[in-house]
């Protein structure tokens, strides 16, 4: 189908320009319409697709793929895949990234892994979020180790093998071995697609279409979440711990809800069945700030993200004079400060094309990356005992990459998701000035300028929320 007949995604647009002028691709063919937009698609017998071909040949010499001039079965996909810059694709149709390894599981196995672990995912969560989740609902991780182990009949040590190790080989697997658990975000397609890879992904594969019923990509783990509502704390350390030996078999709680703005940190997590915390959900109890006090009293570590800072400190002036209204007002109040906070995230994303994930990561993304650079040990109530410098390798970029793109996705998915009951309710006002900020962010990048204009953005709305609950 032409490129005009498609309402191509502002990130996919975006995307395309940042692989056409990569370095990786110098040299491989491709034309500008009148438009001025790129002609992604050569079929193979074009002369572009041959121009394709003959460059994708030179560079699979170039890589060592091949020796002479005789491409092999799956030369192509490989050689794409090993000059893609990142190995995640954006989605035509709905702007999604996704992994063009193999991390995905495919129908059978899937049905097999629901059944196991009576679990409910998609042939489009990550194989990582999918091991993840399943340790923080209190599955041991020998288990999971040993059930993917089996699948792949790899030969690796459940007992000794780690997470890394044997997801690893299990891709390997089944993207060179014939296996068949796991398949890409995106098929190969070259020369036909200039990147090599189908534009939309696995999420839109089966509609290609904006329903995106199979793409909601469930956001399932517990540091999913707190990349997704923006989380401050140490996530990184957050992540660690709820991997730790002091959560095998058992549920990892946040004391504050997440989703009510709640940080993400070793400190303010504890072990809970998965059957009281999934009944506990985000509801917000008189103890649970009563033990959030303690916890900053005795760790300074301050327990709200800030863009809900006002609120928390409001209700921690009052719970004790109205215990009646933390369950229900002040709860409603904090869930209330996401929905619209998320609703100005969206507002900038959507109205900067050009500006706006860039001010948006290096404002409020960016300033958590230093946490990833090390490793944390700890005692049992979260404290960091231990720090050490990680060596940097591709799977620290991985980690950073994946919070910046379930952060920047969940903003675009917000609204759309079926359980979101909270509408934002910014005021004519509080919306006007943030299409101003967003006018700004677009013509002029003064991102320090401009992030402190949007946090008082954000204090005012919460000021306001605070006057309706008083």
């Amino acid at each position: 189908m032409a490129q005009s007949e498609k309402q191509w995604h502002p990130r996919f647009l975006k995307y395309m320009n940042t692989i056409a002028n990569h370095p990786n691709y110098k040299g491989l063919f491709i034309q500008r319409k009148d438009d001025g937009t790129l002609a992604w698609i050569a079929t193979a017998k074009s002369e572009g697709g041959k121009k394709r071909i003959e460059w994708c040949i030179n560079k699979a010499q170039e890589l060592k793929l091949i020796t002479d001039h005789k491409p092999y079965p799956g030369m192509y996909a490989d050689v794409m895949l090993e000059i893609h810059p990142t190995k995640w694709k954006v989605c035509q149709i709905c702007g999604k990234e996704m992994s063009l390894y193999y991390h995905y599981p495919n129908a059978n196995f899937v049905k097999s892994l629901n059944k196991t672990f009576s679990s409910d995912y998609t042939d489009c969560d990550h194989i990582s979020d999918i091991w993840d989740d399943l340790v923080n609902q209190g599955v041991k991780q020998e288990a999971i180790a040993r059930f993917l182990i089996s699948k792949g009949e790899l030969s690796l040590d459940y007992k000794s093998a780690d997470k890394d190790t044997i997801i690893d080989a299990l891709e390997f697997a089944c993207r060179k071995g014939g296996k068949a658990c796991l398949g890409p975000g995106a098929m190969s397609n070259f020369p036909d697609r200039f990147d090599g890879f189908h534009t939309y992904n696995r999420c839109c594969r089966a509609t290609e279409d904006k329903g995106r019923s199979k793409s909601n990509l469930k956001s399932y783990t517990k540091d999913r979440r707190a990349y997704e509502y923006w989380s401050d704390g140490n996530i990184h350390a957050a992540n660690q711990f709820m991997g730790s030996k002091f959560f095998d078999g058992i549920s990892a709680d946040h004391i504050g809800p997440i989703s009510l703005g709640f940080i993400h940190d070793p400190r303010y997590l504890q072990p809970m069945s998965s059957n009281d915390n999934s009944s506990k959900r985000d509801r917000l109890q008189v103890t649970d700030i009563e033990l959030i006090l303690s916890t900053y009293k005795r760790t300074k570590v301050y327990p709200m993200s800030w863009q809900s800072k006002l609120i928390w400190e409001f209700i921690c002036e009052n719970y004790k004079q109205h215990p009646e209204k933390v369950a229900t007002v002040y709860r409603d109040a904090l869930k209330q400060n996401m929905a619209n906070y998320m609703f100005a995230l969206k507002m900038i994303l959507e109205s900067c094309p050009n500006n706006g994930e860039d001010f948006l990561v290096k404002s409020f993304l960016e300033p958590n990356y230093d946490y990833f650079k090390y490793s944390y040990s700890f005692n049992s109530n979260g404290e960091i005992t231990n720090k050490t410098d990680r060596h940097n390798t591709d799977r620290n970029k991985y980690e950073t990459d994946r919070y910046r793109r379930i952060a920047i996705e969940a903003v675009i998915d917000y609204s759309d998701k079926d359980n979101r009951n909270n509408k934002p309710n910014l005021t004519l006002e509080e919306t006007e000035t943030l299409h101003t900020l967003c006018n700004q962010i677009e013509n002029n990048p003064d991102y320090p300028a401009h992030k402190k204009t949007f946090v008082g953005i954000i204090e005012c709305i919460e000021k306001r929320l605070v006057s309706s609950i008083q």
